[in-house]
């Protein structure tokens, strides 16, 4: 969930990760995909770098990240400008083997 739907640069937004379950889930906060909203339809940026990891979220707690942040993960060289953008990253469901993606819609002005 982005801290608001609307900031004024990358690092202003700040996107939380809320764990509702009774299961702590695990997770890796590299791998996320991001995309922007143009014209012809949605891009997503291309994924330049990736990381392995382990995060781990308690029932109850949250994790979070500046969008500044997420993109850096994916892509170091890309220059974020005003428009509209989701991120969106998989987490583990709480009661099954499937995955569950997590999507924040958001616009930078």
């Amino acid at each position: 969930m982005p801290s608001q739907t609307v900031g004024k640069s990358p690092e202003s937004l700040t996107l939380t990760f809320y764990n509702n379950s009774e299961t702590e889930l695990t997770f890796n906060p590299f791998s996320w995909t991001i995309r922007f909203k143009n014209p012809s339809g949605w891009t997503e940026i291309e994924q330049k770098s990736s990381g392995s990891g382990k995060v781990s979220v308690a029932p109850g707690d949250t994790v979070a990240w500046s969008f500044e942040e997420v993109v850096g993960y994916i892509n170091e060289a890309e220059a974020i400008g005003s428009g509209t953008y989701t991120a969106e990253i998989n987490v583990p469901g709480p009661s099954t083997d499937d995955w569950i993606t997590c999507l924040a819609l958001f616009s930078i002005q």
